[in-house]
Formats: structure tokens, C-alpha cells, sequence
């Protein structure tokens, strides 16, 4: 049986309500800035807040002397391999929320201030969930659309990224609209006029990552597949015109030597170093792992309900593709980017760089919950599907803030994962406010401490809390781990130093405090005791 268009046959009964949807978003908005402060400073974020606030300071300080040569020079040279949008976002929020993270944790003594730069990855991920809700709402009724939000704001891994000062909610977001609004341009009554505002979002797509270089595919797959040929075209070119222009006229860095700096950008895709990764059980380059790694992880990281109801709704789809062709184009971004990275290209970090199939899953499991919706009419029946969709929410409750180390039941969740050999954490999420003062009530004052692993000068100063600070001390990086009495480790094991392995393994030394889930530990405090010192407590504890 195949779907209709569902989303005109509520608007006639006067069923289809977007704006539902949109409060899902401020919902899912509100619960990540409530739980903020949770997951520990990961390392990309100082990398990506502090550029910004380097952004907003110049700009307040220079005035229009900002786009002078000299001073895009100084402002972007050592952060280009990334375009600034992103960056401004965090910028902009560390620098307006900063009195308020003051009054909360008191003054950041990096003058960096992540958490007040949370603040916009969390409300960009509120607006990526109304304008999915949204979407689907409007296309195929108000369950699919409540379904389609709730099941993005349920998968854990998403909403462990939202509350990360970095780049990737803010990718999600911007490609999911620039995709949106080229599906919508096709059908306007002005198409003109929508094909340029699609072109606009296209260009802040591509002012955020290197992924939006490859919306193209798919909008004028589209453009092709909805138009007459020659209007194909012509819009086509009015949109890929206004993206590109777009892209370069808000990106300063690329006004001077535009085209030697945009292909070195472009390059970074590529060209960069490998990042270590431990896969069933195996610790390999991030370019040398399996064809089924991307595959792998995204069964593995999805709640197994909305993997199920997004099948259903692609089954849906397949079925009715000549009356709405547009699940086709969903499940197309899935298939594109799980095969691009089951290829050599980096698929570091587990989900991070395909976390945009995600949203397109997501409306397929609101599609395929609308079809059960409409086959079950009964109240017992549809009360049964709410509380099933529900219940996919418990993986995020069960590991918040360290979602990014959720696994779902299929492997067992995370005791499944360590079994497997599979990465059980990020990169220092683990690393919390409650560990850290957790060392500062252990360890006595001054002492040596240190963090493991780091991967750039200075990650042990920027991850140090202001109780560690008011007892003396300042946690070094892994590089002084061998000689610390005290080391904070998180559980990304293949970057652990061989000097500390060695040290674990000639047994000198307790964990006397960990951060865990599931019964697996994600992070922890080691003692190594000078001979002169009494030996700590035997039993770990969990703050």
C-alpha cells in the first residue's frame, strides 16, 4: 500500500501543524543548555572557541580596518582550515554569555570560556530539530513531523555533539537548510526568488565545512529530476552563482591570493594527518580501517526503535516515490556519504564526519512512524507506537553528558563495545567539573598531576578547573605523565603514551576515582604514590 500525499491531505483536514514542531526545537534547545556544563572540555573546542572570540575582539577593535589586508592576515592565517562561520557562532556566544559563565563557575583562567560558547551549538541544534519537525510536519503530517524531531533529539550521539563548542551541529543545521530550501525552490511559485535564498544558504553551508561542497550533487539531482531542462539549468546556475559568490564575500581570507588559499582549504579534505583509531579490537590509521566502519557506526549509534521506523519509512518511500520522491533524496544523502567514507577517506572520531546523515534518517523514521500511525487506528495501538518511540529516549538518559560514548543494545550498549574493542569514549569528554574536583579533594596542594592523552601543547592548562587552581595545581600534558604522582586519563587508549602504559603495567600505581557508565569506565584518576606515602584507598569511587 502506498502513502499519499499525506502532508496535502492534512492540510485539508486542517491536521498539519509546523509550529509543533518548532517547539519540539526550543524544547530540545532548552534541555541541551540545561545540562551544558556536563561532558568535560573536549580538545577541538579551545581550537574552534578561541578563534572565535579572536574574530569578535578584532572586529570591536579594528572597526572596518578589520578586512585590511594585514589584519585578515593575522586574524584568519592560523585557523584557515576551516571557513569562520562556526567560529563566529562560538565567538559571538563565549563573548556575550561570558558574565553569565562568570557568575556561574566564576572567571575562566584560560580567558577562553567554552561553556558560554555551548550556548550556540545548543540552540543551533534546537532550530536543526523545529526545521525537521517542521519539514516532515508539512510534507506528511503532524506525527511525522513530531516523530521526525523527536527521534533526531532522542539519537544520543546528536545531542551529545550539540553540547560541544565546535562545528558539526552547526554543519548539520546549515546543510540541512541549504538542502531543504533547494527541495523547496523547485516547486516555488517564485522560483527565483527561492532559488537565490536556497543559493544564500547554500554559501553559509560552505562558510562552516568542507562537506557542503557536496550539496551540490543533490540539488541539482533535484533541480533535474522536478524542472524542465533548460529552467533546470538556469536555476541551477542562479544557485551555485550565489553560494559560491556568497562564500567568498563572507570569508576574508579568501580576498587576497583567493585561489592558492582556497585550493590549499580545499586540500585539508585530503591532506592532513592520520588519526589513530581502535576498531574491533584493532588500534589502525583512521584512513586504513574497514569499508564497513562508517556502516557500523551508524547501526551501532542509532537507537534501534528509530532505525526501525526509519526502515519502515524508507520501505514507505520506495513505494510511493512517483507520487514524493522526496524520502529518495534522504536516503540518498544516507547511502552518499556512508559509501564516501567507507572509501580511504579520513573517517575519524566514529560518527562526527557523516553526523549529517542523521537528520535524514531521522525524517525517515517520522515518515515510517506516520504509516503505522495511519495503519493503527485504534487508541490502544497508537498509545503503544507513542510509548515505543518514547522509549527510544532511554539511551540518552542512561549516558548523559557522555552520550558520545553510547552504543545501543544491538552491540550490547557500552559493556558490548568494550568487549569488542571499540572506542568507548570521544576525547576527554569524560574529563568532567565532577572528576576534576574529585582530584582537587585527593591530591594535596602543589602536587605534580597530569592529563592523558593530549594532542597539543597546553591541553592539560586549558582542561584544569578552578579547584585544582585554588590548591596549586596545573595539569601537564601527557608528555609529564611518567613522573606525575597524579594523572587524569580518559579511555582513548591508542593515544596513551608508552611511558604511562608502562607504568600501568609494572602495576605501580591505583585508579582512585573514575567517570563510568554501564559499569565501563570512560575516565579516571591515578595515584602513582611516592615510596614514602601511604598507598591510597583500593576501591575506585565515582564522583
Amino acid at each position: 500500500m502506498s502513502i499519499p500525499a499525506a502532508s496535502a491531505v492534512d492540510r485539508r483536514r486542517g491536521l498539519a501543524h509546523p509550529r509543533l514542531g518548532w517547539a519540539l526545537g526550543l524544547l530540545a534547545s532548552l534541555a541541551v543548555l540545561a545540562t551544558l556544563d556536563g561532558p568535560g572540555l573536549t580538545i577541538d573546542e579551545p581550537l574552534d572557541v578561541r578563534p572565535g572570540r579572536k574574530y569578535v575582539a578584532t572586529l570591536r577593535a579594528e572597526g572596518w580596518r578589520f578586512f585590511r589586508p594585514g589584519v585578515v592576515d593575522r586574524v584568519f592565517r592560523d585557523n584557515a582550515e576551516h571557513p569562520p562561520l562556526g567560529r563566529w557562532l562560538l565567538g559571538i556566544c563565549s563573548t556575550l554569555f561570558e558574565p553569565f559563565q562568570v557568575v556561574w563557575k566564576g572567571p575562566d583562567p584560560t580567558a577562553t570560556y567554552v561553556v558560554a560558547g555551548r550556548v550556540a551549538p545548543a540552540v543551533s541544534f534546537g532550530i536543526l530539530i523545529g526545521l525537521v519537525a517542521a519539514t516532515a510536519s508539512r510534507r506528511w503530517g503532524t506525527a511525522a513531523g513530531l516523530a521526525a524531531g523527536f527521534a533526531l533529539f532522542v539519537m544520543p550521539r546528536v545531542f551529545a555533539h550539540a553540547h560541544l563548542g565546535a562545528l558539526d551541529t552547526f554543519l548539520c543545521l546549515f546543510w540541512y537548510a541549504a538542502l531543504i530550501a533547494g527541495e523547496s525552490a523547485a516547486a516555488s511559485h517564485r522560483p527565483l526568488r527561492s532559488t537565490l535564498l536556497a543559493g544564500l544558504l547554500w554559501a553559509l553551508a560552505l562558510l562552516t565545512k568542507i562537506h557542503a561542497w557536496f550539496l551540490p550533487l543533490f540539488v541539482a539531482s533535484w533541480f533535474l529530476l522536478k524542472l524542465p531542462k533548460r529552467r533546470a539549468i538556469a536555476l541551477l546556475l542562479v544557485w551555485l552563482a550565489t553560494g559560491l559568490l556568497g562564500f567568498v564575500a563572507l570569508w576574508p581570507w579568501l580576498w587576497y591570493d583567493g585561489w592558492s588559499r582556497l585550493l590549499a582549504y580545499l586540500g585539508t579534505g585530503v591532506s592532513r594527518s592520520s588519526i589513530l583509531v581502535q576498531y574491533l579490537g584493532r588500534v589502525m590509521a583512521d584512513r586504513d580501517v574497514p569499508w564497513h566502519y562508517p556502516l557500523f557506526y551508524f547501526v551501532a549509534t542509532v537507537p534501534p526503535g528509530v532505525l526501525l521506523l526509519g526502515a519502515v519509512g524508507l520501505q514507505a518511500g520506495l513505494r510511493s516515490r512517483r507520487q514524493d520522491s522526496f524520502p529518495l533524496l534522504l536516503a540518498a544523502v544516507v547511502v552518499f556519504f556512508l559509501a564516501l567514507f567507507s572509501t580511504r577517506a579520513p573517517v575519524y572520531d566514529q560518527e562526527r564526519l557523516f553526523l549529517v546523515v542523521f537528520p535524514s534518517w531521522a525524517m525517515l523514521a517520522g515518515l515510517g512512524f506516520q504509516r503505522l500511525w495511519q495503519r493503527f487506528s485504534g487508541f490502544r495501538a497508537r498509545l503503544a507506537l507513542a510509548l515505543f518511540l518514547i522509549a527510544q529516549g532511554a539511551g540518552v538518559v542512561l549516558t548523559i553528558p557522555f552520550g558520545l560514548s553510547y552504543y545501543n543494545s544491538l552491540v550490547g550498549g557500552l559493556p558490548g563495545a568494550e568487549r569488542l574493542g571499540l572506542e568507548l569514549t570521544y576525547w576527554s569528554d569524560p574529563v568532567d567539573q565532577a572528576l576534576l574536583d574529585r582530584l582537587a579533594e585527593l591530591a594535596p596542594p602543589s602536587a605534580r598531576a597530569a592529563l592523558v592523552p593530549t594532542l597539543y601543547p597546553g591541553q592539560g592548562i586549558f582542561t584544569t578547573s578552578r579547584g585544582l587552581l585554588r590548591k596549586g595545581i596545573v595539569l601537564g600534558d601527557q608528555e609529564d605523565s611518567d613522573k606525575a604522582e597524579w594523572v587524569v586519563v580518559s579511555r582513548r587508549s591508542a593515544y596513551w603514551p608508552a611511558a604511562f602504559r608502562a607504568r600501568l603495567e609494572r602495576g605501580q600505581g591505583r585508579m582512585v576515582a573514575t567517570r563510568s557508565r554501564q559499569g565501563v569506565w570512560l575516565a579516571a584518576i591515578w595515584h602513582f604514590p611516592p615510596s614514602e606515602r601511604a598507598p591510597p584507598p583500593k576501591h575506585p569511587s565515582d564522583p
